[in-house]
């Protein structure tokens, strides 16, 4: 298989290569050691550890099938994650929601990975309880905050709480539970949950 020489990211082929041979060297093999058993040149893995080549896609999947690792495991990024974080989306910015039968979700911040919990808008529109459908149910610790116009939650259990803009309600999300609009506007709250 012809290796063509491409621009590349020099920190982040280095440490790709960093990694390849800490890898290799973990398993006491050498360079034909890996090679054979991904089914690349030995020439080829030179190359590519000491900076000089960077890899095909075909040439990544063959390593990764060598170390018996998936592909994202040997390009993933050995550095920690930053301690500190921070995406901040403006109230214009156009935001692809997800439509469900009683309700749309805006996810927030969804490119920040690794956080303990989840956060999005959601826009309730069903206002009929026997209109509903089956009740929602689902493993988590939930919390939703009314942004506007008015919330009916029902839940197993508890008699029904009305909540204008302001209120709040926590919740386990395995108790099974309707959200409603109450009112003429649509109640738009803030959602956010995290997993058990």
């Amino acid at each position: 298989m012809a290796i063509t020489e491409r621009p590349r990211q020099e920190q982040a082929h280095s440490a790709l290569a960093a990694r390849i041979r800490r890898w290799r060297d973990a398993r006491d093999w050498n360079q034909q050691d890996l090679a054979d058993r991904a089914g690349v040149a030995r020439s080829t893995l030179s190359k590519i550890e000491n900076g000089l080549l960077s890899p095909t896609f075909e040439v990544l999947l063959k390593l990764a099938k060598g170390f018996g690792v998936e592909l994202s495991e040997l390009v993933q990024s050995d550095t920690p994650a930053l301690s500190g974080r921070m995406v901040v989306e403006r109230a214009g910015a156009p935001r692809e929601g997800v439509s469900y039968p009683n309700n749309q979700l805006w996810p927030l911040a969804p490119t920040l990975k690794g956080r303990s919990f989840q956060s999005a808008i959601v826009a309730f529109s069903q206002t009929d309880i026997e209109a509903f459908g089956p009740w929602n149910s689902h493993p988590t610790d939930d919390l939703l905050l009314v942004l506007s116009g008015a919330l009916a939650f029902h839940s197993e259990g508890y008699e029904t709480a009305r909540l204008g803009p302001g209120d709040s309600v926590h919740f386990d999300g395995n108790m099974p539970h309707a959200c409603l609009s109450v009112g003429p506007d649509i109640c738009r709250c803030l959602y956010t949950w995290a997993e058990k």
